[in-house]
């Protein structure tokens, strides 16, 4: 039971049963807070292009914990776990790339008993490889790979996704796992239908005796050669075999093979397939070993400092700082930016510096820059919260190079260094949200620099400003900085600070960086901060709540939406958190209401979490086509269906179909805001656009039928929502949703009006 004399909620749990709010009560006082929600109706997708952008930039730049070339977010729970999860490129990489050794089906016949494996092997024979085709081969449609410092004895069921396949690889020892762990695990994995492999070194002896039965020993690889050419093939394409094969003849390529796969291990024959296949997509064969020996060598740290030197013109260092940046966005937008900066730090012309001379003829093509500067035009999906589109993105060529420059323009440049902040200050209030969060990611990473530094020049005058832009900016900015170890007490103790000024600008901020609260202390201490940043009125603090407790629902494909709805429940609800929460409470609903949205047949598991948002794309092919931007590999922003596209569902609308307790929930929440005096026309507003994206799909306007003839529990509320059915029907197809009106009026009953 909540207890209203407290001063926050104390976790996740159901408020007190109430009877409905009297529609005809005088309304609280909240001078100020119906300008929230001005044009909130088309709001549709907005959070999570905003999460997606920001986790693709976070991995282009490979911010947080980095082992293995993949980046291990945090994933908020119990456990809190560090995990990355694969993409759909890698999926399909692993099940027709993948050259498995000669005893794999004995292999896969042992793994596929247990739900908790030990895979043992000797250093570089591929085992984490060997242990996704596994859990592929077993039926595993996601695969996570585990931060190896996770620490086993924490991970429950909470912790997992139903149906995923995680490996923890390199664990030394087996971790000293007991047979007791091993029991306890293999049981909250087989409840959640999951399984873990674990790959330890064949030097790990100290197994307990009762892990036998866990384990499989693997002692025989693929060939080197063998794996370069199964990765030339299945990246040029089927097209494209014979081509694979006659490169693969070639005396210079076998030549480089010899000089690079001596000792190799798996990983690096498989990278070395793939460096072949792309110079041989972007150039001729005679090209071939020239490019990959100059990638090997960019991919060396130690070699950035002299190739950026030695890059041709200012251009050509501000577009690679531009592709270290912006990776992963459209072409035109990384090179107008880019230019911007080069015109802020370009010399002003004069007789001694003609630098800027007029008349000066075009030296060079998209192409040979982007060769230039080690980068490429790959077609992906460009994706916005309008839906996504195919487009021409730019990128580096290899992982880690994008961060490498942008710490190395900081630290050893002066004039960037004093340029840069302004720059990215503009870019930070860009038109596009993508772009935004990008140049918000930049700025959180330099902090790993110099984090005072950053602090002072971009934290806290962002935090500050009139522009939510960039309060938005600053609280990505200080929550990537927290994912470096090093400091992350401090922006932690910078999100408090901010929480408690009397500058309603500094607390909206500190409203928006509540992830760095979440994901440091947790799920109540996030929920603590909310709840006492949302006994306000003023326009920007609410704002910045209602759009958070929006991103809460979104975030990790809706893994916690269940406890941001229970804690707006109980604000709008118990009545024991003040009139001015109450408000706030029905704000936020209508903000997660017309924003979240998820395609048809995604819905939610067993657990509420929510499945199929975007969904891989189709096709097949050679890699690009097979590439799925939502994923972090291909670093690019999670797609989102178009906001009235056919077979999009509001997310709230799905959970509550899938769940009767939701529905309760969800219909309660209908019922309080329809009625309500302060928030009524937006509430009309967001469930006519909920009646227009249901009118395609019979199932979704029977789940909205079924849910409104919950929410009319009373005469009042009946009478509003006919008149709303009424109106959608009035106003035909297009602007209106007459099958979906109709669908609603049929549940409601029209013996009853």
């Amino acid at each position: 039971m909540v207890d209203p004399a407290a001063n926050a909620p104390a976790g996740p749990v159901p408020a007190p049963a109430q009877a409905p709010p009297d529609p005809n009560a005088p309304p609280a006082e909240a001078p100020g807070l119906l300008s929230t929600l001005t044009g909130l109706a088309g709001q549709s997708g907005a959070a999570d292009e905003r999460l997606g952008a920001e986790r693709d930039a976070i991995n282009g730049l490979q911010v947080g914990q980095l082992v293995g070339g993949h980046v291990f977010n945090m994933v908020a729970g119990p456990a809190a776990i560090r995990m990355y999860r694969l993409s759909t490129e890698e999926l399909h990489e692993t099940r027709e790339a993948f050259v498995r050794p000669p005893d794999w089906a004995a292999l896969n016949r042992r793994a596929a008993q247990r739900s908790v494996v030990l895979l043992r092997g000797p250093l570089g024979c591929g085992k984490s490889a060997l242990a996704r085709d596994l859990l592929l081969t077993a039926g595993h449609p996601t695969l996570y790979l585990l931060d190896p410092d996770t620490d086993l004895t924490r991970l429950g069921r909470v912790d997992l996704q139903r149906g995923a396949g995680y490996v923890l690889a390199d664990l030394p020892n087996g971790g000293a796992l007991t047979s007791f762990e091993l029991s306890r695990l293999e049981h909250e994995l087989r409840s959640q239908d999951s399984r873990l492999i674990v790959t330890v070194e064949q030097s790990a002896t100290r197994l307990d005796p009762g892990a036998q039965g866990h384990l499989l020993d693997t002692d025989r690889r693929a060939g080197g050669p063998e794996i370069v050419a199964a990765q030339v093939a299945w990246r040029l394409g089927i097209g494209a075999g014979q081509r694979a094969r006659q490169l693969m003849a070639r005396a210079d390529v076998r030549a480089l093979l010899r000089d690079l796969l001596a000792g190799a291990s798996a990983q690096r024959a498989a990278v070395l397939g793939r460096l072949l296949a792309e110079a041989a997509e972007s150039g001729s064969d005679d090209e071939v070993t020239a490019k990959v020996r100059a990638r090997l060598a960019l991919i060396d740290t130690e070699s950035i400092p002299v190739w950026f030197e030695n890059l041709a013109d200012l251009a050509r260092q501000c577009l690679a700082v531009g592709v270290a940046i912006f990776g992963g966005e459209a072409y035109a937008s990384v090179a107008a930016l880019s230019h911007d900066l080069e015109e802020r730090l370009q010399v002003k012309e004069t007789a001694q510096h003609p630098d800027r001379a007029r008349g000066t003829a075009l030296l060079s093509s998209t192409s040979g820059r982007l060769a230039a500067i080690q980068a490429t035009l790959v077609t992906s999906e460009v994706a916005t919260r309008y839906g996504g589109t195919r487009g021409q993105v730019v990128r580096y060529q290899d992982q880690g190079v994008s961060v490498h420059v942008l710490e190395h323009v900081w630290t050893e440049y002066d004039r960037i260094r004093l340029v840069l902040p302004d720059w990215l200050r503009d870019c930070a209030v860009n038109e596009s949200q993508t772009l935004r969060v990008r140049a918000a990611v930049a700025a959180g990473t330099l902090a790993k620099q110099s984090f005072e530094t950053i602090r002072a020049r971009i934290l806290r005058p962002w935090a500050a400003s009139d522009r939510p832009e960039l309060r938005d900016a600053a609280a990505i900015a200080v929550r990537v900085a927290a994912m470096e170890s090093g400091h992350a007490q401090a922006a932690h103790a910078l999100v408090r600070s901010w929480s408690f000024e009397t500058n309603t600008r500094l607390r909206a901020t500190a409203a928006r960086a509540w992830r760095v609260i979440f994901e440091l202390d947790g799920t109540e201490a996030a929920w603590s901060l909310l709840h006492d940043l949302a006994d306000t009125d003023r326009d920007d603090v609410v704002d910045a709540v209602c759009r958070s407790l929006t991103e809460y629902m979104a975030l990790e494909q809706g893994r916690y939406y269940r406890d941001a709805l229970d804690l707006i429940d109980q604000w709008c609800r118990s009545g024991g958190y003040g009139p001015r929460r109450s408000t706030v409470g029905e704000i936020a609903f209508l903000y997660a209401a017309a924003d979240l949205v998820e395609r048809r047949g995604g819905g939610v598991d067993a657990n509420g979490t929510a499945r199929g948002r975007g969904g891989p794309l189709g096709g097949s092919g050679n890699r690009a086509a097979r590439a799925d931007p939502a994923a972090p590999r291909d670093r690019a922003a999670t797609p989102r269906p178009a906001a009235a596209a056919p077979g999009s569902w509001p997310m709230l609308l799905a959970a509550a179909d899938r769940d009767d307790i939701r529905r309760q929930e969800v219909a309660l929440l209908w019922m309080r805001t329809v009625n309500s005096a302060q928030v009524y026309e937006a509430a009309h507003e967001v469930l006519a656009e909920w009646a227009r994206l249901a009118e395609p799909d019979p199932a979704a306007r029977a789940a909205l039928g079924r849910l409104l003839a919950v929410a009319a529990a009373d005469p009042r509320t009946q009478l509003i929502i006919r008149k709303q059915a009424d109106t959608w029907i009035a106003a035909g197809e297009g602007r209106g949703a007459p099958l979906a009106g109709q669908e609603v009026l049929n549940h409601l009953g029209r013996n009853h009006r």
